[in-house]
């Protein structure tokens, strides 16, 4: 069955790009944070991945931290809904995350951004900037790896 998925039209961070405008003229949905929905069941959440892959246990060699935050997100994505759009909206107000660090450019969805920059705070135990986060993000999260959905279409 098809799960709720949070995006904000705003930020045009949709894997599948075109949906906005067709989504946006048949529903008229408007909230504080720009947010419209669009289903998607888990296996088409864990196509934005990179690590985790719907296993119980992290594959041996994967970043067991990475894969753990990536579960969590689909988690939220489908069972909490509310608390990750708070995290998405705090990053999003407080340094513009979607343009920092824009979906076209590595697929990654801004909900995982966002678990991710606040595991990166809360474990330095000081806030880090936007040129910190997107270091780190870069150096630790992204290097060498590929989202499912992009190994599946060779990008």
């Amino acid at each position: 069955m098809a799960q709720k998925y949070f995006f904000c039209e705003k930020y045009n961070y949709l894997p599948q790009s075109g949906l906005i405008s067709l989504f946006s003229k048949r529903h008229n949905y408007k909230a504080k944070s720009c947010i419209f929905v669009v289903d998607m069941t888990r296996e088409e959440l864990i196509l934005d991945c990179r690590y985790f892959n719907g296993d119980e246990d992290p594959p041996e060699g994967i970043n067991e931290l990475m894969w753990g935050y990536e579960e969590a997100w689909v988690g939220m994505m489908l069972n909490d809904l509310p608390r990750l759009q708070k995290l998405i909206d705090y990053y999003t107000k407080q340094y513009d995350l979607p343009s920092i660090l824009p979906y076209e450019n590595d697929g990654t969805p801004i909900g995982i951004k966002a678990i991710l920059w606040n595991r990166l705070d809360h474990w330095s135990y000081v806030s880090a900037n936007a040129d910190e986060f997107k270091e780190w993000y870069q150096e630790h999260y992204i290097a060498n790896t590929k989202t499912h959905r992009q190994l599946l279409n060779n990008q």
